[in-house]
């Protein structure tokens, strides 16, 4: 499976199975990303969360941007975006 494909297909699973925001999705975010998958490392998780939080938007969607921009530059941050918030607005 190719690496777009696959952040596509997690990121879609974070949007698509967490309810309560994007605090309960930080939780599986990590779990994916760090854990299983490792694209990113604890610290990395971290130091998203943190600046996540200070900064403008939903919490899950600048994490998701972050770990697609690591992985795959511009195009993997906007796979990983639509995956997250495309399927959160296509839910509602």
């Amino acid at each position: 499976m190719s690496l777009l494909l696959d952040l596509f297909l997690t990121f879609a699973k974070v949007g698509l199975f967490t309810f309560g925001g994007g605090y309960a999705m930080i939780a599986l975010i990590e779990n994916t990303c760090v854990e299983k998958k490792q694209w990113i490392t604890h610290d990395e998780m971290m130091n998203i969360t943190v600046i996540a939080e200070s900064t403008p938007g939903p919490i899950a969607i600048n994490c998701a941007t972050y770990v697609g921009y690591k992985q795959k530059g511009f195009i993997g941050a906007l796979i990983c975006l639509s995956a997250v918030a495309g399927i959160a607005a296509y839910g509602i």
